[in-house]
């Protein structure tokens, strides 16, 4: 009789089991059931700016945007006032403003990697994913908000860009909008920034695939910058390789340059048709195709690292 008392208590527990702990477990289980997407949101957001690498990235991000702005708006009004090019236009200003955004789309490609790896680098992860056990809205939330603090910043940096295209270019411009696209102002302001949010997630997906922020980085860096690279060269070969000159066309880094040139006959878009079309005439892409190809990428990259996410154990 005695040892039946000894093995239960009133409630029920098991004897030598601490109410309070078991109650927190039990809470803490209950709570985790509750979080809904809002607070989610709110620990990402949290999260995102706890670290140091975060602001780094970002100022990075605008300064870039900003230093190629101003080289390519000197190099356009130099070239301009020694006779040596077509006249410029409110389209080159623009194109100038937009100089730099493959160098921004492997900034903000590291920030998406890091956003999520760190967490595995210092095993916060299996925190998170204790609090919010639901993994894919786990990667919902932090993908989101990396997507608007990526967007924030790159908005920031294209104004800074454009400003500091005028200054450089604006006694150098001559005709006007003659040859601008009528879109071209808004894809530069709304679509540059969208297309770096949608890289900075695009990494992420690198991310969730890899869990190491070395492995990550370097899937952006190869994908963004070696492989073009690489490609490029491979097209001096001949028309035999029209193909790969078409494969070189839809990768991202390539697929944004085309977006954001909105097709407009800017000196820097001749220059760059110039060169990836010679003598041939492999599949390129207009601006819009080139946009839906960049979002394409960000889609499938991003699906594949939430599967990969959601069914791995994370330790």
């Amino acid at each position: 009789m005695s040892g039946a008392m000894q093995s239960a208590n009133p409630t029920g527990m098991p004897s030598g089991t601490v109410p309070g702990a078991a109650h927190g477990a039990a809470h803490g289980a209950a709570q985790a059931r509750r979080l809904g997407f809002g607070g989610a949101l709110r620990a990402e957001w949290c999260k995102v700016w706890s670290v140091t690498s975060t602001y780094v990235l970002l100022v990075l991000a605008i300064v870039f945007f900003a230093v190629n702005s101003l080289m390519m708006g000197w190099l356009l009004g130099f070239v301009e006032s020694e006779g040596g090019g077509m006249p410029l236009g409110n389209e080159d200003l623009w194109s100038a403003v937009s100089s730099g955004a493959t160098n921004v789309l492997l900034i903000v490609g590291i920030l998406g990697v890091m956003v999520l790896t760190s967490e595995f680098s210092s095993s916060s992860i299996i925190t998170s994913l204790t609090v919010n056990p639901r993994r894919t809205m786990f990667m919902n939330a932090k993908a989101l908000v990396l997507a608007v603090v990526t967007f924030l910043a790159s908005f920031v940096g294209v104004l800074l860009a454009w400003g500091c295209a005028a200054i450089m270019m604006g006694s150098s411009v001559s005709t006007g909008n003659a040859e601008m696209p009528a879109a071209m102002p808004w894809v530069m302001l709304l679509g540059i920034p969208l297309a770096m949010a949608l890289g900075a997630v695009m990494s992420m997906g690198f991310g969730a695939l890899c869990r190491s922020t070395v492995g990550g980085v370097l899937c952006v860096v190869v994908l963004f910058m070696i492989v073009p690279s690489m490609l490029q060269m491979v097209q001096l070969l001949g028309e035999k390789f029209t193909c790969v000159v078409s494969l070189n066309n839809c990768l991202p880094a390539n697929a944004l340059t085309y977006f954001a040139g909105v097709g407009a006959n800017s000196f820097s878009n001749s220059a760059s048709a110039q060169l990836s079309m010679g003598a041939t005439h492999p599949f390129q892409p207009s601006w819009g195709w080139a946009g839906l190809i960049y979002l394409a990428w960000a889609v499938v990259v991003y699906a594949a690292g939430v599967i990969v996410m959601d069914r791995r154990d994370v330790k």
